[in-house]
């Protein structure tokens, strides 16, 4: 016996109420009620005992694990519902009944309810008016409309519900022809019809006793970068409901089980570059995997791109086999091809890694954090391109609440920014600053001054792969000038590149147009203009370090003679040295000293910040 279409449940529980019986099985598809849809959540649980009422909700909300009418007949009798798998009969299943405890779980459930359009009716002679709820809702009932959900500003300036998508329409005409008369009086502005939105419901009987379920639940969505239209709560305090957009309700559904039911964080990684850093990221991220599980921290590294080819897997790459897999892949590098995954996916915390130097690749942070990733990156391109770019960046993250980390800009594995940030947000000032910010300036400085002649200590340090392949790129002084560019802005100073004044290590023009290998053979003609200069720093008791400053708004890069009081005097052999001197730090300055260069503690600064990004 079949009571009306979907009706085996309520037959089912019909018969049991009649027949007095002990216990109403179900038997379905599934293995039982669990806290969200597994198709959406993989490691969604499941439930092994739940209430009437949180049955009653979880339906009504959208789980189809059982009819909504099917407590109904249970509920006065206190008859025991089974929830059982034909396909697994040994599962246990889910029982519902009247005598459950919480069992430790505040919220039982997750549900999203999808097709629906959300009216909007305000207007400035709602204010007072008695019995306008009652039209509402009684033209809605008497149209055969069900309304779903109801929120009502207090000011009683508006009210909000939800019905099916398919009786919007119908649902407009009913309420334009019940208030004809205010809208022409201007009392109602138009109603307003929000088509293609989703409810995201959390359900538990143990919510009322519970802080702080709502918050976890809203924070959650709000990390997501999901826009939440509308809240409603049961008068039980047994539901909290958000209406969002229906585009983006599989990814509120992730991350709301992310948040309320999973002690687990996870990123998911999208790697571009894979050289020297990129590839020793991937090495790191391996050696920390059994370490970061304990602490419930997973990587996924979901995407690795080199600037020809891509590889793509929503649930990880094989991270022991990806210089092979990435040399077969037949994907072309396109970022427009990552956007569409982590839509396709619904992926909650994607965090996008440029590994490379490469300007084309900075000039996609912009977008990237305006369509939900984090950003971490070494690359300083981005934060030396225009101003206007700069602040675009800032403006985007925080719109979305993402993060945009480039600790590694400036010190590699040195804490130079979240250093200077923290200092600056607790009102100290920068007055001037001073540092070595080049590993491989910093080498060939301290071998001159051992009396190694420049072109000597320029092919070692090439040699032990110091500099770029070029080392002329190191000895322009310009990667000094874009970090101290970036240090200049933390502090607040509206500069671009081209004001930052550079004495590079080479004469303007020396070896333009040659080769590598033919500026190599020209460069002992520096050798002893340089000696000289060693040599006459050397009688006053000095030493020649490559320097760049801040200070009286302007920047400056230059060759610096520096006496034994200066805290820059002992920084050589690849170390970095940066001396910040604030109005809290005087006159002794803060000092940071350590290797800023290298792929080791390059990649292993990237890392930390990956891992910021789970601090919300």
């Amino acid at each position: 016996m079949l009571l009306g279409r979907n009706g085996s449940d309520y037959s089912a529980a019909c018969l049991a109420a009649c027949l007095d019986a002990s216990v109403c099985e179900i038997w379905t598809d599934v293995d039982g009620v669990y806290t969200c849809d597994p198709r959406l959540v993989p490691d969604a649980r499941l439930l092994p005992t739940l209430s009437y009422r949180e049955a009653m909700e979880l339906s009504y909300f959208g789980a189809k694990v059982i009819h909504p009418r099917t407590i109904g007949p249970l509920l006065p009798k206190n008859i025991p519902c089974v929830i059982k798998n034909t396909g697994n009969p040994s599962a246990p299943g889910s029982v519902i009944d009247g005598n459950v405890k919480s069992e430790g779980l505040q919220v039982k459930g997750i549900t999203n309810l999808d097709n629906l359009a959300m009216f909007n009716i305000s207007g400035p002679g709602m204010q007072g008016m008695v019995g306008m709820a009652s039209r509402v809702f009684s033209a809605m009932s008497n149209a055969g409309i069900s309304v779903i959900l109801i929120t009502q500003s207090s000011s009683e300036y508006s009210i909000s519900f939800c019905v099916p998508v398919k009786s919007s329409e119908s649902a407009k005409t009913v309420l334009e022809n019940e208030f004809a008369d205010e809208l022409r009086a201007n009392q109602l502005e138009p109603i307003e019809v929000i088509k293609d939105m989703s409810i995201i419901s959390v359900v538990g009987d143990g919510m009322k006793q519970a802080k702080g379920i709502a918050a976890r639940f809203f924070s959650a969505l709000a990390q997501a970068n999901i826009s939440i239209v509308a809240i409603a709560q049961g008068s039980s305090e047994r539901s909290i409901s958000a209406v969002v957009p229906q585009n983006k309700a599989i990814e509120a559904v992730k991350a709301t089980h992310q948040a309320l039911f999973n002690n687990k964080k996870v990123v998911d990684m999208f790697l571009v570059g894979v050289g020297g850093v990129g590839s020793e990221l991937i090495e790191q991220i391996k050696r920390q995997k059994e370490y970061l599980a304990k602490k419930d921290i997973e990587i996924r590294v979901c995407a690795i791109a080199n600037s020809n080819k891509m590889m793509l897997n929503k649930n990880g790459l094989d991270l022991d086999n990806w210089k092979t897999d990435l040399e077969n892949a037949t994907q072309p590098s396109d970022f427009g091809v990552l956007l569409s995954f982590i839509k396709l996916h619904h992926v909650v915390n994607p965090v996008f890694v440029d590994c490379t130097s490469a300007e084309s690749v900075a000039g996609l942070y912009a977008q990237a954090l305006r369509e939900g990733f984090h950003v971490v990156t070494p690359n300083k391109k981005a934060n030396t391109r225009e101003l206007e770019y700069y602040h675009e960046l800032r403006k985007n993250a925080q719109a979305g609440q993402h993060k945009f980390l480039y600790e590694t800009n400036v010190g590699a594995g040195l804490p130079v920014i979240e250093n200077l940030q923290n200092l600056l947000a607790a009102g100290d000032e920068l007055e001037h600053f001073e540092g070595i910010l080049s590993g491989s300036l910093s080498f060939i400085f301290g071998k001159l001054e051992e009396g190694i002649s420049l072109s000597k200590v320029t092919a070692l340090a090439r040699e032990k792969g110091f500099t770029e392949p070029d080392p002329r790129d190191d000895l322009s002084g310009q990667d000094v000038a874009r970090k101290l560019l970036i240090l200049a802005r933390e502090a607040g100073l509206a500069l671009e590149l081209s004001d930052v004044e550079v004495e590079g290590v080479l004469p303007k023009g020396f070896s333009e147009g040659k080769s590598t290998d033919e500026f190599m053979a020209m460069l002992p003609q520096l050798d002893d203009d340089f000696n000289a200069r060693v040599e006459a720093a050397k009688s006053e008791g000095k030493v020649l370090r490559y320097v760049g400053q801040i200070g009286e708004g302007k920047c400056k890069v230059s060759i610096v003679a520096v006496d034994q009081n200066n805290p820059l005097y002992k920084v050589k052999d690849g170390e970095n040295a940066l001396a910040f001197y604030t109005r809290y730090y005087q006159p002794i300055p803060l000092l940071l000293r350590g290797y800023g260069a290298g792929n080791a503690v390059t990649a292993a600064g990237i890392f930390a910040d990956i891992l910021r990004t789970l601090q919300h």
